[in-house]
C-alpha cells in the first residue's frame, strides 16, 4: 500500500488549546483537548461556533487544567445506539487523574455522563503487561459496527499496539457497567525520525481500514512533553491484523510525513484526525494538531491510497 498527501489548507485556533480528539457528525465537526473543559463545536468551513461544558471548570489556568489534574482526554469516536447519537472521549489512562471518559448525548441537548474507567484500565494494563504507571497511554480510539479499536502510543522504543474489542460488547460495558469485553492484541513497526520512533496519536475507520495519526515527540515517558519533530498519516489493512500478532516482530505499516501546504515539513503534533472518501482511492483528512503552548491547529489533507498488487 503506498500513500500520498497533500495539505490543502491549514487553520490556528487560538481560541482551543491542545486539540487532541476529533469526530464528524452530521453537519458539525466536534473537537476536544486534553486540558480543556470543553467541547469545541465547529462547522463545514471550520469555524468555532459553540462550546460546550463537560465538567467543572473552576480549576482552570489560563483557559488549561494543569498536568496534574487533566483526564488527559486523548481520544474521541462517534457511535449511535437506539435513537442516540453520542461521542464518546476517553482519558489516556496514564495516571489516576487519567482513568476518566465522558459520554455526551447530541441527541439529548449535549447531556454529559461522566465514567470512571479504572477498572477498564487495570485490565488493559494487565493484557498488556504493563506495572508502572505512566506507561499506559491510550491515544487513539475508533469504533465501527463490528469492532472497537483502541491505539497504544509507546514510551521511547516500544511497539505501538492496537486493541481490539467487539463493538457490542463494548457499548454494553460503557452504557450499562457490562463485562469488560474480551481483547485481542495487535503490534506495529512506525516510521522513525532521526533517532525517534513514531507513536500512535489518533484512529479512525473506514473502508476495512484503520487510519491513524502518529507524532514524533522526545519524551521519556506518557505524561510529559517533549520536543515534536513531525507527525505522520498511515493506514492499517484491518484484514491483515492476523499479521500483527507476534510482539517480537511488529507488523510495518504505510505512513507518509505530513507536509504544510507549500510543501515543508510540517514540525507540530498530529493528534487525531477524520476521514471522508472522496473517490476510489482519494481521502480528504481532517487532522487536529496540538502545540503544546494553548493552541490548536486543523490541517486538511488529501490522501492517496494505492493498493499494491
Amino acid at each position: 500500500m503506498n500513500l500520498t498527501a497533500t495539505t490543502r489548507a491549514k487553520r490556528l485556533f487560538e481560541e482551543i488549546p491542545s486539540a487532541s480528539g476529533v469526530a464528524h457528525v452530521q453537519n458539525a465537526f466536534y473537537v476536544v483537548g486534553d486540558d480543556s473543559p470543553f467541547l469545541y463545536q465547529l462547522n463545514e468551513e471550520y469555524q468555532l461556533v459553540q462550546r460546550h461544558a463537560l465538567f467543572d471548570s473552576s480549576g482552570v489556568v489560563n483557559g488549561r487544567i494543569p498536568k496534574a489534574a487533566k483526564p488527559d482526554l486523548e481520544s474521541m469516536t462517534h457511535f449511535s445506539y437506539g435513537r442516540d447519537e453520542l461521542l464518546l472521549l476517553l482519558g489516556s489512562g496514564a495516571s489516576e487523574a487519567r482513568n476518566k471518559a465522558y459520554l455526551v448525548n447530541l441527541t439529548d441537548d449535549m447531556a454529559v455522563q461522566e465514567l470512571d474507567l479504572s477498572r477498564f484500565y487495570t485490565f488493559v494494563k494487565r493484557v498488556l503487561r504493563i506495572e508502572n504507571e505512566g506507561v499506559l497511554n491510550i491515544e487513539g480510539l475508533a469504533m465501527d459496527d463490528v469492532y472497537t479499536y483502541l491505539l497504544q502510543r509507546p514510551a521511547g522504543a516500544g511497539s505501538n499496539i492496537l486493541i481490539r474489542m467487539d463493538t457490542d460488547d463494548f457499548k454494553q460495558f460503557v452504557l450499562s457497567k457490562g463485562d469488560i469485553p474480551a481483547a485481542a492484541v495487535y503490534y506495529f513497526k512506525l516510521p522513525v525520525l532521526g533517532q525517534s520512533p513514531a507513536g500512535f496519536s489518533g484512529a479512525y475507520t473506514l473502508d476495512d481500514k484503520l487510519f491513524f495519526t502518529a507524532s514524533v515527540e522526545d519524551t521519556p515517558n506518557a505524561i510529559d512533553d517533549g520536543e515534536v519533530l513531525g507527525s505522520f498519516i498511515g493506514v492499517i489493512d484491518l484484514n491483515a491484523l492476523p499479521y500483527a500478532t507476534d510482539e517480537l516482530n511488529p507488523l510495518e505499516v504505510p505512513a507518509t510525513k505530513l507536509q504544510n501546504p507549500d510543501g515543508s515539513a510540517y514540525i507540530g503534533k498530529a493528534e487525531s484526525l477524520v476521514v471522508n472518501r472522496l473517490e476510489e482511492g482519494q481521502y480528504r483528512v481532517v487532522v487536529l494538531s496540538d502545540d503544546d503552548a494553548g493552541h490548536s491547529e486543523l490541517l486538511e489533507v488529501q490522501l492517496g491510497v494505492t493498493e499494491q498488487l
